[in-house]
């Protein structure tokens, strides 16, 4: 509503804002005809009058929407299809469906992938262990076996 009355007067006249005695207002620069000034004046006079609060769309704004939005309304059936949803894919990928290479590529371990890594990481473990007076028993034990298998692969 107020935007329309704004653009029905823009299109009608060419207006600057004005600032006499620290207030602002609409003023008419050049209009051709006389009907069309009145209406311009007209209209700057309905503009420069306060709009009334409660015939005015803001009566019905709520505060609690301009910090955080419409409240989108839900369906009541839409939990139970989303339920339904997610049961019948895990059914079919925990289930019904069949290993492939992806899935045995998956069940190898990263130590298998990559050469010396269990090696590094155990003698950094071992470091770190010796440094805090922590038990190193397991780790010496596994680096041994890291270089008995060494050792048989040359």
């Amino acid at each position: 509503m107020l935007i329309n009355r704004f653009l029905t007067i823009s299109r009608q006249l060419t207006a600057k804002i004005t600032k006499p005695n620290n207030t602002f207002r609409l003023a008419a620069l050049s209009v051709s005809h006389a009907s069309t000034t009145t209406k311009a004046k007209d209209l700057v006079d309905e503009l420069d009058t306060p709009v009334k609060f409660t015939s005015s769309a803001a009566r019905e704004w709520k505060a609690k929407t301009s910090r955080v939005g419409y409240e989108s309304v839900r369906l009541w059936y839409e939990p139970y299809v989303i339920v339904v949803s997610l049961t019948i894919f895990m059914v079919y990928f925990g289930i019904l469906r069949e290993e492939n290479d992806v899935d045995e590529e998956l069940k190898k371990s990263l130590y298998s992938r990559i050469e010396g890594l269990e090696e590094h990481q155990l003698r950094v473990s071992l470091k770190y262990n010796q440094e805090h007076s922590l038990e190193t028993s397991q780790i010496l034990e596994r680096l041994a076996e890291i270089e008995r298998e060494k050792s048989h692969s040359k």
